[in-house]
């Protein structure tokens, strides 16, 4: 995983999962985690947890989050590589905002990201679903997650990994393990991914979204005492890709808002933008955009995107037991990265578009000169150091960001004989960020302007102490009860403006709240436990991003969640089924609009959320294995609430009893895998994954053209692997069906007259993979 890992984020949880195909009657087959901060079977902990071990992610080719979102119920992946779990996630702009799922490395939570990165050589990787406000506090109205990469041991070894895909693409992996002395180890590990891009650019006939990348990891670990160990972990990751998030764009023409808010076609509107009117008045044609072409893996676009990022990250953490029922642990992060990109803004073509002759622009005289033919030539400056004399109409949008961040936390846990424990601890976040964004369009200048921009410095500060207690109150019946006090104090520096920035904007403001948890757990067994959980969730506010908003601060959001759960193990644990039915009262959600023009957040009083999830694993006969996961969601807005539509010429439109976005109503996996022994030395395992989710809304709106249809991914692969070593080939197709899934509808700027940017998974990839280890 790289430390570019996912998406401006927040909180915590690890895990350790079962190897597919354990046998039943093995101790291995206990799933330990540390989802409350101490280690402790996964059935006995009363939070719903998905969690998946290195060779999980092996079996199942979960490569990235898009493979992840597959495997946890109410789990989606969206716009941006945005994560939203349980209809819960970010939908808000600015410097200072932060998401709702919680993105933790190696214990470290990440405040501010770009992109997901790969998986590669972890130990495990946990999801946790619901608010997480005690342990984990920062942000985490929705969930967490954690990847914990794989730690250095005290023996020779490790792994080398390549695969040959479609698309040219190529994966290298590998790891190698060093025992320097007794109590000091070390590991390398590194990941590199070069392929073309799934989508073709017809204009210039590359292929673009492609990748090149690569990430460099140093692990060590340091036992000076047999009661003191340290774990100190590098990442840097690099990447100078072709890269876009969203390439194809869809319009159904429409006279006045440019685009349609009702439906998405392929079209482009057959008349001239708003912008085109309003800047350049008689010079640019109406009827000049390109086809846009049918196939969603094919564009016309006349700029490729570009897409880089670097980042660094160190995390560093410290057990130490003091005597023999108490622990102090250190858990250290700090973290440095930058990323700029350049796309096409209007995602089209237009070319010969200015009419050649003298106007009148602002009040001044203009002159377009005739390049011979009747057609009209511009000289005027698209970004990224491009100045250009041309017939057709260009638009670029260029980004730059910054990002840099220290955590320390600070805890103590008991671990007494006796029905009573305890945790407590202290927390401290300091982290800053800077953006800039500049658009260009044709203007009338000598070598035109930037027509738009923004550029932001913003810092978030971060404190809280938080505690639990754990009470047996008798052996099959245990409380927990747990409190939390955050305080984030956030300051943004901010200026936008239209043809010129205008004066910055100045906030500063202080965020406080007091969150916690109670449950009470009942075992009537060993192997069954029903839990009863309430938690409350806090998302701190923010500031707008213009002064002229209506207001210039928004409140935080809070979730107050109440879970109904049961952990079962049936049939000598060759069945696991794991249930919880939920619901959440939420309170100022945070929502971001389009207000006369301009981006605010505001929030809206009342939502619900409930549902129900559902995880089973089985091995009904020895070497076969069934997975299957259900996840149902109802989402309401409650509050009376009216916004303006961009998409509808900020026409006025009430949100009460819509659905929230990319809240799906139902998401289901089915896995299985078949182990066949081949002599006595290798077996060959075929697996097949399916998932499906129905459609569901982008936005709040829900209007027609926000409505995302439903979409199924099979994935499927064949196993040659040695049974006494770490060698094996696997075959592979993912997305067998070839289905063109559009995860996400993004309404772009009424500049462009609001074509929607769709989101694809990634088409159908094929190819073979070789893993060999050594010792």
């Amino acid at each position: 995983m790289s430390a570019v890992a996912l998406a401006w984020a927040g909180s915590t949880g690890v895990a350790a999962a079962q190897e597919a195909g354990a046998d039943p009657d093995d101790d291995d087959n206990v799933i330990i985690v540390t989802a409350q901060l101490r280690e402790e079977n996964l059935q006995d902990v009363p939070i719903a947890i998905t969690a998946l071990s290195g060779d999980d992610l092996q079996a199942a080719k979960i490569e990235d989050a898009l493979d992840l979102q597959f495997n946890a119920p109410n789990v989606v992946l969206s716009a941006n590589r945005n994560l939203t779990i349980r209809g819960v996630g970010s939908q808000s702009f600015g410097g200072t905002n932060d998401t709702n799922i919680g993105i933790l490395q190696n214990g470290v939570f990440l405040q501010q990201g770009s992109t997901f990165g790969e998986f590669f050589d972890l130990e495990r990787i946990e999801v946790l679903r619901g608010p997480q406000g005690t342990l984990f506090g920062r942000n985490t109205t929705g969930g967490a997650i954690n990847i914990v990469t794989a730690k250095p041991k005290d023996e020779f070894g490790g792994y080398a990994s390549i695969q040959l895909e479609r698309f040219d693409g190529i994966r290298a992996e590998g790891a190698i393990n060093i025992p320097i002395a007794n109590g000091l180890s070390q590991r390398f590990a590194a990941h590199f991914l070069k392929r073309d891009g799934y989508t073709k650019n017809l204009f210039d006939g590359n292929r673009i979204d492609g990748r090149d990348q690569f990430t460099l990891r140093s692990s060590t670990r340091f036992e000076p005492t047999s009661r003191t160990t340290v774990d100190l972990t590098l990442t840097y990751f690099r990447e100078d890709s072709n890269r876009a998030n969203a390439v194809k764009s869809l319009c159904t023409p429409d006279p006045v808002l440019g685009c349609s808010p009702d439906s998405v076609d392929f079209d482009f509107p057959s008349n001239n933008f708003p912008i085109d009117n309003g800047l350049l008045p008689g010079i640019v044609r109406a009827d000049t955009f390109s086809d846009n072409p049918t196939n969603l893996r094919e564009v016309r676009i006349d700029i490729d995107p570009i897409q880089r990022n670097e980042d660094f990250l160190a995390t560093l953490v410290i057990n130490q037991d003091i005597g023999d029922n108490l622990r102090l642990t250190s858990v250290t992060g700090y973290r440095d990265g930058e990323n700029s990109s350049y796309r096409d803004f209007d995602q089209g073509t237009r070319p010969n578009a200015f009419n050649p002759g003298d106007f009148t622009v602002f009040g001044a005289p203009f002159t377009v000169t005739d390049d011979g033919n009747g057609n009209g030539v511009l000289t005027y400056n698209i970004g990224n150091g491009q100045t250009i004399t041309t017939t057709n109409y260009l638009t670029a949008q260029e980004a730059f960001g910054t990002r840099e961040q220290f955590s320390q936390e600070l805890r103590l846990a008991s671990d007494f004989e006796g029905p009573f424990n305890f945790l407590i601890g202290g927390y401290y976040l300091d982290a800053d960020g800077t953006g800039e964004v500049n658009t260009y369009l044709p203007a009338n200048r000598t070598l035109g302007f930037l027509t738009s921009g923004n550029t932001s410095l913003a810092e978030v500060v971060s404190y809280a102490a938080f505690g639990e207690i754990y009470y047996d109150l008798t052996p099959t019946i245990s409380l927990l009860g747990g409190l939390r006090y955050t305080k984030d104090e956030k300051q943004i520096v901010t200026a936008s403006g239209f043809l010129a920035l205008g004066e910055p904007f100045v906030g500063e403001e202080d965020f406080d709240a007091w969150t916690g948890r109670a449950s009470i757990s009942w075992q009537p067994t060993p192997e069954n436990n029903v839990y009863l959980t309430y938690s409350r969730g806090f998302k701190s506010g923010g500031f707008n991003p213009g002064s002229t908003a209506t207001s210039q601060t928004f409140g935080s959001e809070f979730i107050d969640s109440y879970e109904l759960g049961s952990k079962n193990e049936f049939f000598d644990r060759r069945l696991t089924v794991n249930a919880a039915i939920f619901r959440y009262d939420y309170k100022n959600l945070i929502f971001g609009q389009i207000v006369g023009g301009l981006a605010e957040n505001t929030n809206i009083p009342s939502s619900r959320v409930q549902g129900l999830e559902l995880e089973a694993f089985a091995t009904p006969v020895p070497n076969l294995r069934l997975e299957a996961a259900l996840g149902l969601l109802d989402t309401e807005i409650r509050s009376d609430f009216m916004s303006e539509d961009a998409s509808r010429g900020f026409a006025p439109f009430q949100l009460q009893g819509n659905t929230l976005p990319n809240a799906p109503k139902r998401t289901l996996k089915l896995a299985a895998e078949y182990t066949i022994e081949v002599g006595s030395d290798w077996t060959i395992r075929p697996r097949a994954d399916f998932y499906s989710q129905t459609s569901f809304n982008s936005r709040e709106f829900n209007t027609a053209a926000d409505r995302v249809d439903g979409w199924e991914q099979f994935d499927l692969s064949l196993q040659l692997a040695r049974q006494d070593r770490d060698l094996s080939i696997t075959a592979f197709v993912k997305n067998v069906l070839n289905q063109d899934s559009i995860t996400f509808f993004e309404v772009n700027s009424e500049l462009v007259g609001s074509f929607r940017s769709a989101f694809l998974l990634d088409p159908r990839i094929f190819g073979v993979s070789l893993r060999v280890g050594f010792d």
